[in-house]
């Protein structure tokens, strides 16, 4: 299956070189342009690109943030929490731009991951990027990073990959053993 991917050079100095989160705009960081459409399997371990991931934090209305234990398809990540919902950006998703490739697999992951995702009980808010340098996980993976506030008194239920979503406060969250882009994305979301 081809993924959407960026080859590293074509991304900011300043994002390659750091682990953090960037707030920074979505078309300042990635060109259009620069995205290649490669086989996964041939380039999960190919440390000249950067599979394109979406990463949904999720809020309910009583501003509490969903977090569920890893054990899905990542093996690097099993055991460890993480508050974000989403994968890659697969070619079914290509869009006329590089916002609408995005959403098209926020969307699509969304649906895979949430029993009961509707995109209509949400108000998404697009916060940065993720990159990390510290594993092998993040040295091939760039997190495009939104924040999903709940309408009213909806609430996506767990599937299969988010076995176990819980609803946690920020001062909960700061305290449990977390992926290391979970604790990155804390900081979009301030004190």
């Amino acid at each position: 299956m081809k993924v959407c991917a960026l080859p590293v050079k074509k991304l900011p100095k300043e994002i390659c070189e750091n682990t953090a989160a960037f707030s920074i705009p979505l078309e300042k960081a990635i060109n259009q342009n620069d995205i290649v459409w490669l086989e996964r399997s041939e380039i999960e371990n190919d440390f000249s690109y950067k599979h394109l991931i979406t990463y949904v934090l999720f809020q309910s209305a009583d501003g509490k943030f969903a977090c569920y234990p890893r054990h899905g398809s990542e093996k690097r990540l099993r055991g460890l929490y993480s508050l974000g919902v989403g994968g890659h950006i697969d070619e079914c998703d290509r869009a006329d731009s590089l916002l609408g490739t995005v959403q098209n697999g926020l969307y699509r992951e969304l649906t895979e991951e949430l029993k009961n995702f509707d995109k209509e009980k949400v108000t998404l808010e697009y916060l940065g990027l993720i990159s990390e340098k510290e594993s092998d996980v993040g040295l091939v993976h760039l997190g495009i990073v939104y924040l999903a506030r709940c309408k009213d008194d909806y609430i996506p239920l767990a599937a299969e990959e988010t076995n176990g979503l819980e609803w946690k406060t920020k001062d909960e969250l700061r305290n449990i053993k977390k992926e290391l882009w979970s604790t990155l994305a804390l900081d979009f979301l301030g004190e």
